[in-house]
């Protein structure tokens, strides 16, 4: 009895001690898998050395988020690498999964969870890669968006900002139409009396396109309404669209508005490459696995994601900082150069006004303005890395539609606190500062809005008549 208690002792000492040897080999194991390797790694490799700048722009980032304000809270720095998660994310997709412009891809910048460079809850965005010196076809079938508009951009030889090389958009008639856009650096009789239009109209399950000469058959209708921005006599046999690449366009950018139209259905988009430049043969190689497949190197794609990750959340900042010289109104910051936008990929299509606001409690920011002329417009909330605000459910954004009409001209109210009774609200959701971003879609030159400081006490006569005074 003895000796078979002794056996049993041990092999259970036995088990214990091969358990805690796995224990502490699989904690090891662990910790040496999560531990930061020395720099030399990625030495003698360029991919290394961009999958490192990769990860050291992500820790730089959240690094200067907290040495922007030591003592922010768990909450809050959780919210900021909320962002800078999403950022890397699409970065990533963006750039390197389909970043290559040999073989483009489109990406939804905003898909799902991500948001970034001044979201429109009323729009998708979507962007694919493109060499200058290329030739591309983008197909579209329409889903149920209002407006599609499309821009090439290019980098401001001076600066490196983006700007619009060229635009155009389109304004469906009806889901499920057809539309080609050719791109091309070619500089022909062609190309050149292949005029950019402001829109064209599309006819359902066919392709609808501009030919050479038919500008003279076509119209624009007074805008007084969507269909103002509408063309007539736009043939099925015409050819399509084209927009020209310049020597430094390196980006198309499609955006689709839903003026109203729910549930929404995203277009189909697609875009190929039909001629390769002669920079871009030169420097061909072939991806491991897919023999033959040309393909632009991981470092110039890992390099692109790089760059955009780490301009993306700097200008933000940088533009969040500049306009608290001016918060609470609209004024344009002496520091802001109109060449800064550029890094946000603004659209020619698009009058942008704002500023910030930093609002005490029961403290509003009113916002008055003429109702413009436009095809759509709205007023969004956003916080200081440019998303879209969306607190306890209160929505982030009012349409043009959704805004009263008060003989002409319009007023919003910012706040945490209700304004007074018939007034239009946009409510901030206990966030105390944030930024304001106004988007006239193709308006009629309206002028710019304003913004001042107000003093909202609930319930009181004071409110009221503060309210009748504006």
């Amino acid at each position: 009895m003895t000796r078979r208690l002794g056996r049993l002792a041990s092999v259970i000492a036995a088990i214990l001690i091969v358990a805690s040897v796995s224990y502490a080999l699989g904690t090891f194991n662990a910790r040496d898998t999560i531990s930061r390797p020395d720099m030399s790694w990625a030495l003698g490799s360029a991919a290394a050395i961009k999958i490192s700048d990769l990860s050291i722009s992500l820790e730089h980032a959240a690094n200067a988020i907290r040495e922007r304000n030591p003592k922010a809270s768990e909450a809050s720095l959780g919210k900021a690498y909320d962002y800078l998660g999403g950022l890397l994310a699409a970065s990533v997709e963006m750039h390197i999964a389909k970043g290559d412009p040999l073989q483009p891809e489109f990406t939804n910048w905003m898909s799902d969870y991500r948001k970034f460079l001044g979201d429109s809850p009323d729009a998708i965005y979507s962007t694919a890669p493109i060499e200058a010196d290329g030739e591309y076809e983008v197909a579209i079938t329409t889903g149920s968006a209002d407006y599609l508009g499309f821009v090439v951009y290019e980098r401001n030889p001076i600066i490196g900002w983006n700007r619009a090389a060229d635009s155009t958009s389109i304004v469906p008639d009806a889901e499920n139409s057809v539309f080609r856009i050719r791109l091309t650096s070619e500089s022909s009789d062609k190309t050149s009396q292949s005029k950019k239009l402001d829109t064209v109209l599309g006819e359902s399950a066919g392709s609808t396109e501009i030919s050479e000469g038919a500008e003279s058959a076509l119209s624009i209708l007074s805008h007084d309404d969507v269909s103002g921005f509408r063309m007539r006599n736009i043939g099925s046999n015409s050819q399509q669209a084209t927009l020209k690449l310049s020597a430094s366009s390196h980006l198309i950018m499609v955006r689709e508005y839903f003026f109203d139209s729910e549930p929404r259905q995203p277009s189909r988009l697609t875009i190929k490459r039909l001629r390769t430049s002669a920079t871009s043969i030169a420097g061909l190689i072939t991806q491991t696995g897919t023999p033959g497949q040309d393909a632009t190197s991981f470092e110039t794609r890992a390099e692109n994601a790089v760059n955009f990750f780490n301009q993306t959340w700097q200008g933000s900042l940088a533009l969040a900082d500049a306009l608290k010289e001016t918060t609470n109104s609209f004024d344009r910051p002496a520091t802001v150069s109109p060449d800064f936008v550029g890094i946000f990929y603004p659209t020619p299509d698009n009058d942008y006004h704002g500023g910030s606001f930093s609002l005490a409690p029961g403290d509003a920011l009113v916002v008055e303005g003429e109702v413009p002329v436009a095809a759509f417009w709205s007023i969004t909330l956003q916080d200081h890395w440019m998303q879209s605000i969306e607190s306890n459910g209160e929505p982030a954004s009012l349409k043009g539609s959704e805004i009263t009409n008060r003989q002409g001209n319009y007023r919003v109210w910012i706040s945490d606190t209700p304004p007074p009774e018939g007034e239009d609200w946009l409510n901030t959701g206990g966030a105390s500062e944030g930024l304001v971003a106004i988007r006239y879609l193709l308006s009629d030159q309206a002028p710019a809005p304003t913004a001042r400081l107000r003093t909202l006490n609930s319930g009181s006569n004071d409110t009221a008549q503060s309210a009748s005074e504006l």
